[in-house]
């Protein structure tokens, strides 16, 4: 996958027996700031009803799902680090909760069987190239007119500035480097630049959410498969436009 610094087992791993400041921080921060916000945009863009499936595609530990409660909706938490499976059977307590092993790139799942799909602090770990077959991927899961919310950090927001200044102070006088997780290859630049990214797979890119309510952690990026509709409109307008 290209990506540098701890893998993700290495990462949960440590994460699961970790009881430094970093550590009991970033929990702190997850429970109570993140949380709120996943719960915000998950009950604005998805429908807690019953048959509807929505998929967190890279979970993690599933701390920051704790506030989404939905009771009628299926939640299927998917990693490919059973480190991170093990933790998050821990944290997830929605009644009708799946956890699954499985990779972002080939996600094991029907085309069109999901609803919608959601992940926090994933993509930046890719570079471009993997950016765009994770999201073909992603658009082959879902159903027409599903969504996808994918909290992404951008270079600007306020944990990018804070770690990254907390890292180049530490690392000046350390004599071996402070290694906190998987490089970050790809952070959020512009909506220009996600549409870029995310239009080739047949994606619509909707619109980004960035501000306060998680205190500028992430941009929150709507993308959605168009309806079946939809689609055969914009083939109508294609097909016109080529015979003018």
């Amino acid at each position: 996958m290209g990506i540098a610094g701890k893998s993700w087992d290495e990462y949960w791993l440590d994460s699961a027996h970790d009881r430094n400041l970093f550590s009991v921080i970033a929990k702190i921060y997850r429970r109570y700031v993140i949380s709120p916000a996943v719960r915000h945009y998950s009950r604005r863009y998805f429908r807690d009803e019953t048959g509807n499936v929505y998929l967190h595609a890279g979970c993690g530990s599933a701390e920051s799902d704790g506030r989404i409660g939905f009771t009628r909706a299926t939640l299927v938490y998917m990693d490919i680090s059973h480190q991170a499976l093990r933790i998050a059977r821990r944290n997830v307590a929605a009644p009708n909760a799946k956890l699954v092993c499985g990779d972002i790139f080939a996600a094991p799942f029907r085309a069109g069987s999901i609803d919608g799909a959601w992940n926090l602090g994933v993509m930046e770990h890719f570079h471009v190239p993997e950016l765009e077959r994770i999201f073909a991927d992603l658009a082959r899961v879902l159903r027409p007119a599903g969504r996808c919310l994918i909290f992404w950090p951008p270079r600007y927001g306020l944990s990018v500035l804070a770690l990254t200044s907390f890292l180049r102070l530490a690392n000046a006088v350390r004599r071996a480097p402070l290694v906190l997780y998987p490089d970050e290859v790809s952070l959020y630049a512009s909506s220009g630049w996600a549409r870029r990214i995310v239009e080739p797979a047949g994606l619509v890119f909707e619109r980004a959410h960035f501000g306060v309510r998680d205190l500028f952690t992430y941009v929150v990026l709507i993308v959605a498969r168009p309806s079946s509709r939809a689609a055969g409109d914009r083939e109508a307008r294609d097909r016109a436009g080529s015979t003018r």
